[in-house]
């Protein structure tokens, strides 16, 4: 009998991993964005890519993947039917979920907690008595509330807001110079044409910057967001609870000591989470 074959794929606005493992044999790879809701083609052109790549890394091909096991967990697919429709556009059989599920599962293991995802975008997902309740992840154009992407914009909102002396608070503030350097345009000109990854790009010149202005974007845009989206779904005060994503890895030295309470590590990645699910299809 052929070994079994599992594949975990995870999958965001700033690119796609895939880890395929063939009884004692495990590779790894990685491809561009895969966002299923804002670019589908693209998407499935980076995961199959990616997946050709691990799997010449252990002389497989896609041939061998007619009996394997596969769960992809990808971004934007918390949209109704998304899911589904892009399973059917991949040339083989997958269970794919939203990219929070095999994050919460990688997470935990299996067990209760809640996980707050700050990447390019941002989601909350907690695994309680209740099942699983998931809250945010709409996207860069209607949520990701906390995110890098909305972190990044809201910091060109307030630049334009500064220039204009409605903000006379932060005129002098060394942020405005690292901005606008990194723009290199008006932030106008600049939104124009940029997408969530661009101003995604922008959130670590806040967090790198030691000053007031940035430590009150970290504060209340990024902080006071996490600390509402605990309540809103239901985060018992000190219960377990875990951080995961770029950004959130970006942050983690400035965490303030009064969110420190019952956050740990995750216990794997979203594609430790999503090759855990595919280990356990029957």
């Amino acid at each position: 009998m052929a070994e079994r074959i599992d594949i975990g794929i995870d999958g965001g606005g700033s690119g796609c991993r895939v880890v395929v493992s063939c009884g004692t044999r495990m590779a790894r790879a990685e491809g561009g964005p895969a966002n299923v809701a804002t670019d589908p083609a693209a998407a499935e052109a980076a995961i199959r890519g990616a997946l050709l790549d691990a799997l010449g890394q252990m002389s497989l091909s896609l041939d061998d993947m007619q009996t394997a096991r596969i769960v992809a967990g990808l971004a934007g697919c918390r949209l109704p039917g998304l899911a589904d429709t892009f399973a059917m556009r991949l040339p083989f059989l997958a269970h794919v979920v939203d990219d929070s599920v095999t994050a919460l599962e990688g997470a935990f293991g299996g067990a209760q907690g809640t996980l707050i995802g700050l990447g390019t975008g941002s989601f909350c997902i907690r695994h309680d008595a209740r099942g699983i309740t998931h809250q945010g992840g709409w996207g860069f154009a209607l949520g990701d509330e906390g995110s890098a992407a909305s972190l990044g914009r809201i910091a060109l909102s307030e630049l334009l807001r500064i220039e204009d002396g409605r903000l006379p608070k932060w005129s002098d503030d060394p942020l405005i110079d690292r901005l606008q350097a990194a723009v290199g345009v008006h932030p106008v000109l600049f939104a124009r044409d940029a997408g969530p990854e661009d101003f995604a790009a922008l959130a670590p010149l806040v967090v790198d910057c030691d000053s007031p202005w940035a430590e009150d974007l970290i504060h209340y845009r990024v902080y006071a967001e996490i600390l509402t989206a605990l309540r809103q779904i239901g985060h018992p005060e000190g219960a377990a609870w875990a951080m995961t994503g770029g950004f959130a890895a970006a942050l983690k030295p400035r965490w303030a000591h009064s969110m420190q309470a019952g956050l740990q590590d995750p216990l794997g990645s979203p594609l430790d989470g999503a090759l855990a699910m595919a280990r356990a299809l029957p």
